[in-house]
Order: C-alpha cells, then sequence, then structure tokens
C-alpha cells in the first residue's frame, strides 16, 4: 500500500474554502460582532442612529418582537451615556445617538429577550459616517 503526502499548500487549498465558510456564516461581516448569550450580536452605528442586528446560532435572523437593549456609552470627555434600543422590524433593534463621542464608539450592550436578560457584550467600533 502506497502512503500518500499532502504538501501545505495542498492542503491549504483543501481546508480554506470550509475555514472561510465556517467564519462567514453564509454572510457578509463587518468585524462588529460579538457573541451576546446564543446569539451573534452585530451593532453599526451611523449618524445619530446606532442598529443592533441579531442572529441566532444557527446564522438565521431572529424576530426582534419582544426584544430590548440598553447600551451604556463612553461619549466624549469619557462621560457614560446610556441608550435604549426598540425593535425596528426584521432582526434590528435601534437607538438614536444624541452626543458625540472620541474615537471609537465604545458600548456595553446589555440584550433582553422575551423571556429577560440574555448576556451581555463590549464592542469597540468605527462609526460609518
Amino acid at each position: 500500500m502506497r502512503r500518500r503526502v499532502l504538501t501545505a499548500s495542498a492542503l491549504t487549498a483543501i481546508l480554506a474554502p470550509a475555514t472561510l465558510r465556517a467564519q462567514n456564516h453564509g454572510h457578509a461581516h463587518s468585524g462588529n460582532e460579538v457573541k451576546i448569550g446564543r446569539h451573534e450580536v452585530e451593532l453599526v452605528v451611523r449618524g445619530a442612529q446606532a442598529t443592533l442586528t441579531i442572529r441566532d446560532e444557527k446564522d438565521q435572523p431572529v424576530d426582534t418582537t419582544g426584544f430590548g437593549a440598553t447600551a451604556t456609552v463612553l461619549a466624549r470627555g469619557n462621560e457614560r451615556r446610556s441608550l435604549e434600543f426598540r425593535p425596528a422590524g426584521a432582526n434590528r433593534l435601534v437607538a438614536t445617538v444624541d452626543f458625540p463621542v472620541d474615537g471609537k464608539f465604545r458600548a456595553t450592550v446589555a440584550l433582553r429577550g422575551p423571556a429577560g436578560e440574555l448576556g451581555t457584550g463590549r464592542f469597540a467600533i468605527d462609526p460609518a459616517r
């Protein structure tokens, strides 16, 4: 019986597509995601609006009816401010950002579901202009 030895480049060619599928979960990731409980939560801040997009462990959109979230944000001058997120259809929660931040948007988000607290996650993202 003859044994075959795979080179590193051959092994990479075989494994790379599976690795990319596992990392991308079938949709584009922006790097603004954290795991909160069993949910994958993405935070995007654009202008005066912050949006949380929620997907389940199978990477399916979660109906956010009955969901909410509170965020503690580090505003300009190291002042702590709070945001209250409300359902905005589909798998999104939104909040109005009515204060400036210096540099990155740093937030600790507490996610709530219909049955109560689901967990917290920390974000440090660049706001979209």
